[in-house]
């Protein structure tokens, strides 16, 4: 078997079965996974914006992997990120203050009574300490990407999903405190009880110019920037429960994707590698034994494969696929019994065929056999 005639026949009748082996992968560390949830959240969010890199919007340098897998998992019942480090939450009285105004005429966590205009005092208040960061909630190093998505708004759904993406790359903390932001200046917009902030401004008007600027902002101050913090967070508001949700369609298909590497892989000589999977740092190292099973039973799979692959195939004739299986039983016996293990199986393949003769072979047949006279005409 080992003969060149006969690998050339065995390859005409059924196929070259390539040679493989199995790769192991080893568990994927935090980092692995972190880093993972970064290249493709940033090749996602690239693909949404429509750009061929990445680098005239975002320095992708300044993403924190560990920001975003923070932010897609550590997460309370209302989808609100969970801080690990509890002297980055807002203090108490901001959060009794917006939680407040949010759930009016309900302030369950303010204990002194009311007065006249105390809600107009409550919501300066909160102002005020928005007002006081150093740096708005969308860092400075993300600005120029938020910026991009307002080409999108005309898109509805592009425009939520480049949102969620790229609000998933905030700084946990961030994140945290522009869901409650945002929440709360929804809910003040919509509330038909809470008396007028402004005398003279409509309350979802007042929202918008009271925090556009604590929201987005550049570092260079110009009319253009409120502007266009104006129109972005406008939308966040009208589309806070989706844009700072974690995108579910992301998640999943990067979950799936860590599954596969640390799956078993199949690896075919003279396959290019597959960009998906990780460098070989990753592989994990067995024994000749194991190998050797490994190989044998893998080999089982694939010839089984095959088999039925032959089997299956619409294209070649009866003739070509009976020769086909013959070699392949004698090629692989232990295969082939496996998938035929009686003749009945195999006969369902191959009807018999009707044993009557064509008319035009009986008819010919019947006339004799007429030999060739020479006549005088073909003398010279």
């Amino acid at each position: 078997q080992n003969s060149e005639i006969w690998y050339k026949r065995h390859s005409i009748a059924i196929g070259e079965v390539p040679a493989c082996k199995l790769v192991f992968r080893r568990e994927l560390t935090q980092k692995n996974i972190e880093e993972i949830w970064k290249s493709m959240a940033l090749s996602r969010l690239q693909k949404v914006l429509g750009l061929d890199s990445l680098d005239e919007v975002l320095d992708t340098k300044l993403v924190n992997s560990k920001h975003i897998v923070q932010n897609a998992y550590n997460v309370n019942k209302q989808g609100i990120v969970t801080l690990e480090d509890k002297s980055k939450e807002l203090p108490h009285w901001i959060l009794s203050a917006m939680k407040c105004l949010a759930n009016w005429p309900s302030c369950s966590d303010l204990k002194q009574p009311t007065y006249a205009g105390f809600e107009r005092d409550v919501f300066k208040t909160i102002v005020d300490y928005f007002d006081q960061m150093k740096e708005p909630l969308l860092p400075f190093c993300f600005f120029d990407v938020f910026v991009s998505v307002l080409g999108l708004l005309q898109k509805h759904s592009k425009a939520v999903e480049a949102l969620q993406i790229s609000c998933l790359l905030l700084p946990p903390e961030n994140r945290k405190r522009l869901q409650l932001l945002v929440r709360m200046m929804a809910r003040i917009s919509l509330n038909k009880d809470l008396p007028p902030l402004s005398e003279s401004v409509r309350t979802r008007t007042l929202m918008v110019q009271a925090f556009s600027h604590c929201i987005l902002c550049s570092k260079d101050e110009i009319d253009l920037d409120e502007l266009l913090a104006a129109k972005l967070v406008s939308f966040l508001m009208d589309n806070y429960q989706e844009i700072l949700s974690v995108p579910s369609a992301l998640k999943s298909s990067i979950e799936d994707h860590v599954v596969h590497l640390q799956r078993v892989q199949i690896k075919y000589a003279g396959a290019d590698t597959d960009a998906t999977f990780l460098p070989p740092s990753f592989c994990h190292q067995i024994s000749m034994e194991e190998f050797e099973y490994q190989k044998a039973t893998g080999s089982q799979e694939q010839l089984a494969a095959l088999l039925e692959e032959i089997v299956m195939n619409k294209e070649i004739s009866m003739k070509d696929k009976k020769k086909k299986l013959k070699q392949f039983q004698k090629s692989y016996p232990e295969v082939y019994r496996v998938r035929f293990p009686t003749p009945e199986t195999e006969a369902v393949l191959f009807p018999e065929k009707s044993k009557q003769k064509p008319p035009i072979l009986m008819w010919a047949l019947k006339k004799p056999f007429q030999p060739f006279h020479r006549t005088r005409s073909f003398r010279m």
